[in-house]
């Protein structure tokens, strides 16, 4: 009994050992990259650069560094027990569930911790993919809506200076010329809201990327292509996602885990009962959650797909308004040809096509990102 007693000291202080060596021969912390000072970058390289700068998605990583080392220590201390040939002979009454839980639940708990981690990293990385996709979209419609509102500046000034010289030869009256610097004036405020989202959606950019604040970024052009949803089998697409969820899959894991350490506690811990109890009322609690857990998904998965519907239908609706502005572009441009309106008119109509064209566009962004980010949901 003083040998194997000798042996398990022996063991315990390997282990410590082993242990201390190997944190220290890994705590090295990888540095974050950074962009600084100006930059010029497409779509694909803003995300590209998120996995390889984002200081969330690095502390992410560094998190499942740390659950592998202490998987490889736990694992460690387990095979050491094994080697030495151990077993529940060599122990008080009682004590024995501590080696037990050492070798066949902790190792276990360990790759489950590593799993969680990697899976939340990925998570995270795709969400925040399509987060910044979005914020990237909505920069370039809101530079779009600048240099249109700026046009339509441009196009009233013109008409009061026509209008000016008209009542100067008596064609037309103040009034005429009042209701003209009114609409200036309106156009000059609406360029606020468009220029205080776009230094927003550039500062998340920056923020996300993790570029130097102060640097300019320029984006390079892009837009989607609409494509509708097919959403046939709805429900069967949903209801498999349910069941092939991640998090369903990781409590029914834990459910495992914790059947074995009950068991463990069953069979060796004797007169004490704490701990069966206790993980018994774990394995209530956890199965409850799963059948909250599925409800939650379900509803979640529902709910993405109706807010994708009715992206469809904003979709549809600027489909119908830019249908109107062509239209109504299209007489005006005919009257001046036919000399019964003038060039000026044909402008505001054609900045007005733009326009909705612009609001097209972004309804579009909006729907088709929505789509990428409700298909990976299915997976998930």
């Amino acid at each position: 009994m003083k040998g194997k007693l000798s042996i398990a000291i022996g063991l315990t202080l390997a282990l410590s050992v082993s242990s201390t060596c190997f944190a220290a021969n890994n705590s090295t912390i990888t540095p974050v990259n950074s962009i600084t000072g100006n930059a010029t970058l497409s779509l694909d390289q803003v995300l590209n650069d998120i996995e390889k700068n984002s200081v969330s998605i690095q502390t992410k990583e560094q998190k499942i560094l740390l659950y592998q080392r202490q998987f490889d220590r736990d694992n460690m201390n387990a095979a050491l027990i094994h080697e030495s040939g151990t077993s529940e002979a060599n122990y008080p009454a009682g004590q024995y569930v501590n080696i037990k839980l050492t070798t066949d639940v902790i190792p276990k708990a360990d790759e489950q911790n590593i799993k969680d981690a990697e899976h939340d990293k990925d998570d995270s990385l795709q969400n925040l993919k399509f987060s910044t996709e979005q914020e990237y979209l909505n920069a370039l419609t809101n530079e779009d809506q600048i240099n249109t509102i700026n046009d339509q500046i441009k196009n009233v000034e013109e008409q009061i200076a026509q209008t000016k010289v008209k009542i100067a030869n008596g064609q037309l009256t103040n009034n005429d010329l009042q209701s003209l610097l009114v609409q200036e004036s309106q156009l000059q405020a609406s360029l606020n809201q468009p220029k205080a989202q776009l230094q927003q959606n550039l500062l998340s950019i920056k923020q996300t990327i993790n570029m130097d604040l102060d640097g300019d970024l320029t984006l390079v052009p892009a837009e989607k292509s609409f494509v509708k949803y097919d959403d046939s089998n709805i429900e069967d697409k949903i209801n498999k996602a349910v069941d092939n969820n991640y998090n369903i899959g990781k409590i029914n894991n834990n459910l495992d885990i914790l059947r074995v350490k009950e068991d463990i506690y069953k069979r060796y811990s004797f007169n004490d009962e704490s701990g069966e109890v206790s993980t018994g009322l774990s394995i209530e609690d956890l199965e409850n959650s799963r059948n909250n857990t599925i409800l939650t998904i379900k509803t979640n998965l529902w709910n993405g797909y109706y807010e994708l519907k009715a992206l469809e239908d904003t979709v549809e609706t600027e489909q119908a308004k830019v249908a109107s502005a062509q239209s109504t572009y299209d007489s005006t441009e005919a009257k001046v040809q036919q000399g019964v309106a003038i060039q000026l008119q044909a402008d505001s109509a054609a900045l007005a096509l733009k326009s909705e064209k612009i609001n097209l566009k972004n309804a579009i962004n909006n729907y088709m990102v929505a789509v990428e980010q409700f298909e990976y949901n299915l997976t998930q």
